[in-house]
């Protein structure tokens, strides 16, 4: 239907467009060609009058007769009229049975013939007539002795033109009307890939048909299915993600949520259960709690990351890097001690950068802590800091169990895990990494990750160094 309104609408334009066009342009010749033709005639009888002037100017005492035959000789139309007038105005002849003879004219231009000067008038009698009036001075010996006062109808003029503004109104209809079927084609052939597209749009919108379009259409409406596509895509992408956030954040808090309620219910089905029994349940809860809050905190952190306006107050202040690296080290050191791993720090002189400290420590913590929990008993980790001529580039390398390349790409992915067994007992929630990443790209850096199944992994945080 939208694409019908569109098609009548251009074809309504186009008629609109050619009518009132043609309608300028008639009027325009029309009045054009009246004006010249009004012209001519003015042209015509001022000559006529002339030489009617000048012959009874070179003959005195001139009878009616002389001038009716004079008049013939100059072949003056039956609905021409012709006066003869003194100094006075009086009409002295009349070529109209000399109905006028000896009555005063002061027409204007009679008076402005008697003051020496040819004059020329029209004026409309009605819509289909009109009148052209000239006068010229009679002169003899150089001086004016009367005017010759000439009068005719202009109907043919006029009558001409009527007809010249029917034809053009009629060129007029009849070009609409091939416009308006050449337009009403156009604009099917104009509207026809809206058409296709539209029936595309709705099949996606169904939950059942595919969001892609198939690009069947070149040119503006080819670039616009492009766009569509890619924002479907992107659209689609992040609903995936959506989806599969929820339900993994759902079956993560759901885990520990089950252990605390298996335990309090088994809990309340023991009578008079001993305390030995009751500390252990109680402890066993405490770590499922002591869970769920890290997994809460973690999901908490990607919000605050995710919301423009909590990263738009973020405060970046110059920071030594090393001295961060360091203290991360020492919080971590525990951790590999009781899993008999030897953590290696290695800074290669001091860096200073502008950082926001707090997610920076986060995202390296995350990753150093990462390695820790995939590498074996009497491994090795190393945090190693150095530079280049404009990036900072914090390394963690490990001897641990490695990542298979085809899941290289996913480990940044929110609640994924390699070794989803071994994360379960170390009490992962597959956000450390995602958070890491995330906190990086707010410094405008990245993760590089390197690593070989069974050989360990190599993490490279670089990040550009905005203070030297």
């Amino acid at each position: 239907m939208q694409s019908q309104s569109i098609r009548w609408r251009l074809v309504l334009t186009y008629f609109l467009i050619i009518v009132l066009t043609l309608s300028l342009i008639g009027v325009y010749i029309v009045n054009s060609m009246q004006q010249y033709s009004v012209n001519q005639k003015k042209i015509q009888i001022l000559s006529q009058a002339n030489v009617i002037a000048g012959y009874i100017s070179r003959y005195q005492d001139l009878s009616k007769e002389s001038i009716n035959y004079l008049l013939e000789q100059q072949q003056v139309a039956s609905d021409c009229r012709v006066l003869m007038l003194n100094n006075d105005a009086i009409v002295t002849y009349d070529s109209n049975n000399g109905i006028m003879e000896g009555k005063y004219m002061p027409v204007p231009v009679i008076l402005d013939a008697i003051a020496g000067n040819n004059s020329v008038e029209e004026s409309v009698v009605s819509d289909d007539d009109m009148v052209i009036s000239a006068a010229v001075p009679i002169i003899k010996d150089k001086i004016s002795v009367g005017v010759i006062y000439y009068r005719a109808s202009a109907s043919d003029t006029v009558g001409l033109m009527g007809q010249l503004w029917i034809t053009i109104m009629m060129i007029a209809v009849l070009a609409s009307l091939l416009v308006g079927v050449i337009s009403f084609l156009m604009a099917g052939i104009i509207t026809a890939p809206i058409t296709r597209l539209t029936e595309q749009l709705e099949k996606a919108a169904d939950e059942n048909g595919d969001f892609i379009i198939e690009k069947t259409s070149g040119g503006e409406v080819g670039r616009l299915i492009e766009s569509y596509n890619k924002m479907a895509k992107k659209v689609h992408q992040q609903e995936e993600k959506r989806q599969e956030f929820v339900s993994n954040a759902s079956h993560e808090l759901k885990t520990p949520l089950s252990s605390i309620k298996l335990i309090s219910d088994s809990l309340l089905n023991v009578q008079d259960a001993p305390r030995e029994m009751v500390e252990e349940f109680l402890t066993d809860m405490n770590v499922q709690v002591e869970r769920l809050t890290r997994i809460v905190d973690k999901l908490l952190t990607l919000t605050r990351m995710d919301n423009p306006q909590s990263v738009s107050r973020m405060e970046f202040q110059v920071a030594d890097l090393t001295e961060l690296c360091s203290n991360i080290t020492k919080a971590l050191r525990p951790l590999a001690e009781q899993k008999h791993i030897e953590l290696v720090y290695n800074p290669q002189g001091t860096i200073y950068s502008k950082i926001e400290r707090d997610r920076l420590w986060e995202a390296i913590y995350n990753v150093v802590d990462n390695s820790i929990k995939y590498t074996k008993e009497g491994g090795k980790v190393f945090l190693n800091v150095y530079k280049d001529e404009t990036n900072v580039i914090i390394e963690i390398k490990d001897t641990g169990i490695g990542i298979a390349k085809d899941e290289l790409y996913k480990i940044f992915d929110r609640f994924y895990r390699v070794d989803k067994a071994r994360a379960r007992e170390t009490g992962g929630t597959g956000l450390g990494l995602s958070i890491a990443l995330t906190a990086v790209e707010l410094h405008g850096g990245n993760i590089n990750v390197e690593s070989e199944e069974g050989e360990g992994s190599t993490f490279r945080i670089i990040i550009p160094i905005t203070f030297k």
